[in-house]
């Protein structure tokens, strides 16, 4: 259905108070960057991040990462309101907005493009800005990056990096250094790294694995992280696991990948490109299972995604022959499954054959690894 034409003022105002607006639609979300987070209340969502509105690039944007729902603005309105067409979303807006409803008085063609052009120039310098901001953003969580301890045969083994690791069966002693291999560069280890507590309560700070995300130029644009229980031996455990999962990765990681193992050649994706040689690419969604493939598969260039929905945004460049989805075994989630099933719709699209490999037990690669059928 053909939006009214006056669509396009409500959307610009509704845009101007975007935060307000995701309050109001989303009122158990919470701001992460240029993200507003939260569960799905339409469905029965029990992972907050999984539903996420902009907040600055394109405000009011939309997407449920788990259905794969999405749309502008108006959208959200529409579909968080359950509002049955334009007509009833335009009525909602204009209330919200404090508007006078009823007819408008026309505009002369010579206004309409005044307006226009006035419209055009606020969205490019909102853009502008927004992209700025980003890239500043990325600037600043490279920065972090490049402080911590970069993996080497002196500074990993014994570290409490090589504890955690140890105890998800990734022993990268004994299968990289000792073999000759070399350690994954993407990946780095802070000894003390902040975390923000929820509801201002303060922070704290515990050792982290923090790994580098770069874009298909190959240039930084985001990191993950994962923070450590004091020891090493697992995880850390926060009192607000749900935010958790929404702060690991900072800023934006569309796009962007965690490069775990160059596979045969030992080539960065650049370096092969220059050289004409292509090869399998396979694809995670974690940095665990990531290492379990490389660690099994060394001839195999194998990145991580950080996301389920990251995975459709993978870079396919021209060092890739073929793609295979390392996928878990939640094939018993539709919305998972459905999930998955758009990423590698979206990576055939690059030409290159695309299939999905999953573990023989438990829930996924490493446990594989591990042998371990949870």
């Amino acid at each position: 259905m053909n939006r009214p034409s006056d669509f396009a003022d409500i959307k610009e105002a509704l845009q101007d108070r975007i935060e307000a607006l995701a309050r109001e639609l989303l009122p158990d979300g919470h701001r992460n960057g240029g993200y507003w987070i939260g569960r799905n209340p339409l469905r029965d969502d029990r992972h907050a991040g999984s539903f996420w509105i902009l907040l600055k690039r394109n405000p009011g944007v939309w997407k449920d990462e788990a259905t794969g729902d999405t749309g502008d603005v108006i959208n959200l309105v529409q579909y968080l309101g359950q509002l049955p067409d334009y007509r009833a979303t335009r009525d909602w807006c204009v209330r919200w907005l404090g508007w006078k409803s009823g007819p408008q008085k026309p505009m002369s063609d010579a206004a309409r493009r005044a307006v226009e052009r006035q419209r055009e120039k606020q969205r490019a310098e909102r853009e502008a800005s927004e992209a700025e901001e980003l890239a500043k953003q990325s600037g600043r969580a490279f920065s972090l990056w490049l402080k911590c301890v970069k993996l080497t045969p002196d500074t990993f083994p014994g570290s409490l990096l090589e504890t955690y690791l140890q105890s998800r069966g990734l022993d990268l002693k004994r299968w990289l250094i000792d073999a000759g291999r070399p350690l994954p560069g993407a990946i780095r280890f802070s000894a003390s790294e902040p975390y923000v507590l929820a509801e201002g309560r303060g922070r704290t700070h515990r050792p982290c694995m923090v790994t580098l995300m770069t874009g298909a130029n190959g240039r930084h644009q985001a990191i993950h992280r994962t923070w450590l229980s004091p020891d090493g031996s697992g995880k850390a455990a926060f009192p607000d696991p749900e935010r958790n999962k929404a702060r690991k990765i900072w800023p934006s990681p569309v796009g962007a990948v965690i490069r775990i193992s160059k596979g045969e050649g030992d080539l960065t994706p650049e370096e092969a490109a220059r050289q004409g040689r292509a090869g399998p690419l396979v694809v995670t969604e974690g940095i665990e299972d990531a290492l379990s493939i490389a660690i099994s598969c060394p001839d195999h260039r194998v990145w991580a995604a950080g996301t389920l929905g990251n995975i459709a945004h993978v870079p396919v460049l021209p060092c890739v022959s073929r793609v295979i989805v390392a996928a878990d075994n939640d094939w018993h989630n539709k919305q998972a499954s459905a999930a998955l099933g758009r990423a590698v719709a979206a990576l055939k699209a690059h030409g290159r054959p695309v299939a999905i490999a999953r573990s023989t037990i438990g829930k996924d690669m490493n446990d594989l690894l591990k042998g371990e059928p949870v």
